[in-house]
């Protein structure tokens, strides 16, 4: 099989513009992917994926608004906010492409059940990957675990890097990737989380109309860091039972690090099954 290239671009979305960074293989025979990376990320963090899933697909990985290269608006960091970026992008490529898959991690994760949430006729097939499904009792200490990111986030590099690697036996270079993503997020991203712009979320109410095809990855429960766990996955599935829900055995939040074979498979196998449409009688 012949290397996938990658280039860059700037997608007109919701009044901003968002970077993409983009995979194209040798073959186009499945819909474009989009991929959305967590907050106080980039689409660095997803990189090796993509090349990985472009061999008959195209694959954009984007830069979320107040993140990387894309637009940076004073305010508008919400999940809606989020999803109706990304629905105009799917609108967008609708008209090349005509469906469009997700899939997103952490933060992404939640844009991407947004999206599906508003039942775009172009949209496809949705991965999510350790989704917060935060639940009221969650609320709190996100808040705080957000505060503390904001500031460490207007420290000098060399000092994220130290804070981040404390105990982390992650490698080097990636730490030195998301320590610099996150300093350059937008103060916006953490605002909306500190300040209470995004409120909490009434699950079964949002996933309700979601008739997608849904695959949710979820952590391994006895890996620290994992959030799709407990009674959160649980939530999760009484809200969305259609879903198919995989569990990756050793990988904690950043699955695309602990256990990147077993994702790739995982979300190729699911994204590449014929695609019989949506659910059947569904609103």
């Amino acid at each position: 099989m012949s290397a996938t290239r990658r280039h860059s671009v700037f997608l007109p979305a919701n009044q901003v513009w968002l970077h993409a960074a983009v995979w194209r293989g040798p073959g186009q025979e499945l819909p474009p992917l989009l991929v959305l990376h967590g907050i106080w990320e980039s689409w660095r963090t997803f990189a090796p994926l993509a090349g990985a899933l472009a061999g008959h697909r195209a694959v954009y990985c984007l830069d979320l608004r107040g993140h990387g290269l894309s637009d940076r608006p004073d305010r508008g960091y919400r999940f809606t906010d989020y999803a109706a970026d990304v629905l105009a992008l799917v609108d967008g490529l609708s008209s090349r492409f005509g469906e469009t898959d997700l899939l997103g991690h952490s933060l992404g994760a939640n844009v991407a059940l947004y999206a599906a949430a508003e039942g775009h006729p172009a949209l496809g097939r949705v991965v999510v990957v350790d989704p917060p499904i935060l639940l009221d009792d969650d609320w709190a200490a996100v808040r705080a675990d957000m505060r503390r990111s904001w500031e460490l986030a207007r420290a000098p590099l060399a000092d994220i890097v130290a804070d981040l690697g404390r105990g982390s036996r992650r490698d080097p270079t990636w730490l030195r990737m998301i320590a610099a993503a996150l300093s350059d997020t937008a103060d916006g991203v953490f605002a909306a989380m500190v300040e209470g712009e995004q409120g909490a979320v009434d699950w079964p109410s949002l996933l309700a109309p979601v008739t997608a095809p849904v695959l949710a990855v979820a952590p391994d429960p006895t890996v620290p860091g994992g959030l799709l766990v407990g009674d959160r996955l649980a939530v999760f599935h009484r809200s969305l039972p259609h879903a198919e829900i995989t569990r990756i055995t050793g990988a904690g939040h950043h699955v695309e690090v602990d256990r990147p074979d077993e994702l790739r498979c995982a979300v190729d196998r699911f994204l590449s099954a014929d695609r019989p449409g949506r659910l059947s009688g569904a609103a």
